[in-house]
C-alpha cells in the first residue's frame, strides 16, 4: 500500500499477532461459549462483501492446516466466509428498535455506495487473537476507507449513529477463519502452523457489489437475511 492516508495495516496486524502470540503459542485461548451453545438469538446489520471461489479454495486450505494442527475448533463455514465492511448497528438481543428502521439503514447504505468504483483487497497471511484467526487483507486504495468514512457519515445524517464503532473502529479488512472453541489440545503443533501461515499469500478480493445483511456474530448461513445488494461500478482503470 503506497498511499500514505491509508492505514498501516501491516503494523496493525503484527500489533495483534504480537499481543496474542504468548497466550495462543502455550494454549491460553478465549474460547467462544455462544458456539458452543448452539445457533445465536442475536442480530445486527452489517454491509459486507463475500470472497470468490478462488479466494475462497485458499482460505479453505488454510483452515484444513488449521483444522490438521488442532480439529476441535470452529472452522467458519465457506457460506459465511465475508469482510465487513462495517457493522452498521452492533449484532445484540435486544435488536428489534433497530431492525424498524431498516429501510434508513439501507438508504444510507445505498447513498455511501453510490458511485463507487469497484475495488481490491490483497490477502496475505493471517494475524490471530486470543480468539480467533483471521487472514490479512489489504486494501490495494483507499476506496474501502472512503466507503467507511461516507457510511459513518450517512448513518450520522440519520441519527442512527447510536451504536456505530461501539466496540471499536473497524480500520482492517480481514476474513475471520477459525474460533476457538477449546484449549488447543498441542499448542505446540497449532503454534508451528500458525507461524508457517502468517505471511503465505492467499490472493485477492475484487469487491464489486456488496451485502447488507442482517446477520448473527458469526455470519451464519442459516441466521442471514439478505436486506439489499448494491453493485460498484466498473473500476477506474478497467478498459
Amino acid at each position: 500500500m503506497s498511499d500514505s492516508s491509508l492505514p498501516d495495516l501491516r503494523a496493525h496486524y503484527d500489533a495483534m499477532w504480537d499481543r496474542a502470540w504468548p497466550d495462543v503459542s502455550r494454549g491460553d485461548v478465549d474460547c467462544d461459549r455462544h458456539l458452543a451453545g448452539g445457533l445465536d438469538p442475536r442480530r445486527g446489520l452489517t454491509l459486507i462483501a463475500r470472497p470468490g471461489p478462488a479466494l475462497a479454495a485458499r482460505f479453505d486450505a488454510v483452515q484444513d492446516a488449521l483444522l490438521a494442527a488442532d480439529p476441535h475448533q470452529y472452522r467458519q463455514p465457506l457460506s459465511d466466509l465475508h469482510m465487513t465492511v462495517l457493522s452498521l448497528f452492533t449484532v445484540t438481543a435486544d435488536y428489534a428498535p433497530h431492525l424498524a428502521r431498516r429501510a434508513d439503514y439501507a438508504a444510507a447504505a445505498r447513498a455511501a455506495a453510490a458511485d463507487l468504483p469497484a475495488f481490491d483487497i490483497d490477502f496475505e497471511g493471517i494475524t490471530i487473537s486470543r480468539g480467533a484467526v483471521l487472514a490479512r487483507g489489504f486494501p490495494r486504495d483507499g476506496t474501502l476507507e472512503r466507503l467507511r468514512a461516507r457510511l459513518r457519515d450517512a448513518l450520522r445524517a440519520r441519527g442512527l449513529d447510536g451504536t456505530l464503532d461501539q466496540r471499536y473502529r473497524l480500520v482492517t479488512a480481514h476474513s475471520t477463519l477459525l474460533r476457538f472453541i477449546a484449549p488447543p489440545l498441542e499448542p505446540a503443533r497449532l503454534a508451528a502452523v500458525l507461524a508457517a501461515l502468517r505471511d503465505m499469500p492467499l490472493g485477492t478480493m475484487r469487491v464489486d457489489s456488496l451485502q447488507l445483511v442482517i446477520n448473527d456474530w458469526y455470519m451464519s448461513n442459516a441466521a442471514v437475511e439478505p436486506v439489499e445488494t448494491f453493485t460498484l461500478w466498473p473500476p477506474y482503470d478497467a478498459t
